[in-house]
């Protein structure tokens, strides 16, 4: 019984984890944490006596802190990855944000973990590297190096701003499909930013010097959208020709005329479309990666028959689900200060930040349009204010006097949905294009929701 201990300690121990972290109370939790899981545990208090320890000994695993002074996480994965390209390495930070989980994969990273996590959850997570390090140790080391022929990439763009798990998982899952060619199919609610998630694939993919074309597909009648998408004999080219070596963003492909699905289905099975009166031989090349979009219940639309089993899972090779601003309140905070930023430069005016109670008021609204009505608000009262904070008498009357509790049912949820859009309505006249405007949607959206609650849209 003895030897079987002696065992199975000797190869639990030949896994070598390294923890990195400046806070010692972290430092010691994770040592503790994964102790009990049997690892051989090496601790390093900054990214300077990391590497002196990488340069000493193979691990198979680091587990880092992203922000230390002078040399950071991202140093402490460039430095691992190129004395040892199977160690696997996890990021930790308590800052996330789309552009360091896009440079983190996309550099090499195993995963990267908004602080604080679940300690059952981190355990499962480090099981999942071990197991993966000990499949390319016995295969000869030659998926890890594959991983360092990433090309870094430029995150620039600020589309998506968050650090709560939810928002941090959306990062992840953009970074690894920028790294793929497969479909993707983006779902949530209006307003959430899926096109913002689908530029941010096409910008980081191998795809970004071509063209990024939009589609709204239920902004048009299905000849009309027939004609854009496939072009004419007579030579206007038509969005699949536009999009090529590029990407096809199609936004609300739940709306997608059934006549129009089965032609599409062709189309990606294919790779070659005809344009609309050219002669059977007159085909071209169909080179463009689709990302598709829809705040509807796909699955729904399948079981019912308004779309194709058989393009829905076409599209959703990659599935990517954005989740509403009520999810994920704890992000509230970060992106009222982005949009205060953009917004003050923009209106010349020094708004610096919201009162605590004006703060508390955003938190209590359900955000029906979510982030791009959120946007929306923001900029209606940088405009408006003539002080340099903003209060709760600074926002649209329909935020102060609901103050709805964010939690509850659908139905509720659907109700106060449709409370607001009529109150918008009433208060701009049943002004469509001011209506749309407030609420941060566009018409065509307005149209829909007005028709699924049975409100009159009526005026201009």
């Amino acid at each position: 019984m003895g030897h079987k201990m002696s065992i199975n300690l000797k190869d639990n121990t030949r896994i070598k984890v390294l923890v990195v972290d400046d806070d010692e109370v972290t430092r010691n939790l994770l040592r503790e944490v994964l102790v009990q899981e049997g690892y051989s545990i090496k601790l390093a208090a900054s990214g300077e006596e990391a590497l002196k320890k990488i340069n000493e000994e193979v691990f198979a695993l680091v587990l880092s802190d992203i922000r230390m002074l002078e040399l950071d996480g991202m140093a402490v994965l460039k430095a691992t990855k190129e004395k040892s390209a199977s160690t696997l390495v996890i990021l930790m930070t308590g800052f996330g944000n789309m552009e360091g989980a896009i440079d983190a994969i996309q550099q090499g990273a195993f995963d990267y973990v908004s602080k604080p996590f679940k300690i059952d959850d981190l355990r499962t997570l480090v099981r999942r590297a071990v197991k993966q390090w000990e499949l390319v140790h016995s295969a000869g080391d030659s998926a890890g190096k594959n991983s360092k022929n990433l090309k870094p990439i430029d995150a620039s763009d600020r589309g998506l701003i968050g650090k709560s798990p939810q928002i941090v998982e959306v990062y992840k899952t953009l970074a690894r499909a920028a790294m793929a060619s497969s479909s993707v199919l983006l779902l949530g609610e209006t307003g959430t930013g899926k096109e913002r998630v689908a530029r941010a694939i096409h910008e980081n993919s191998t795809r970004r010097q071509k063209a990024f074309v939009a589609v709204d597909c239920g902004a048009l009648s299905e000849t009309l959208l027939e004609n854009e998408l496939f072009g004419n004999v007579q030579g206007a080219a038509g969005f699949f020709e536009e999009a090529s070596g590029g990407t096809l963003f199609l936004d609300e492909v739940g709306e997608l005329p059934q006549g129009l699905q089965v032609k599409l289905l062709r189309v990606l099975q294919d790779q070659e479309f005809r344009p609309i009166g050219a002669s059977g031989s007159s085909m071209k090349p169909a080179d463009f990666r689709v990302i598709a979009a829809t705040h509807q219940d796909l699955d729904g639309l399948v079981k019912s028959g308004k779309f194709r089993d058989d393009l829905y899972y076409r599209l959703k090779v990659i599935a990517i689900d954005i989740p509403p601003l009520r999810e994920r309140l704890e992000d509230l905070p970060e992106l009222v200060g982005y949009f205060l930023a953009v917004f003050s430069k923009k209106n010349r005016k020094p708004v610096s930040h919201v009162s605590e109670d004006a703060l508390a008021l955003l938190r209590s609204y359900a955000w029906p349009g979510n982030v791009r009505e959120l946007e929306h608000v923001i900029e209606r009262a940088v405009a408006l204010t003539n002080s340099t904070v903003l209060f709760p008498e600074d926002f649209p009357p329909e935020i102060v006097k609901t103050q709805t509790p964010v939690a509850g049912s659908l139905s509720s949820l659907e109700d106060i949905e449709r409370a607001h859009i009529l109150k918008v309505l009433q208060d701009v006249n049943f002004n469509k294009s001011r209506a749309s405007e407030v609420l941060g949607i566009d018409r065509a959206t307005l149209y829909r929701k007005a028709q699924r609650y049975g409100i009159e849209l009526r005026g201009k």
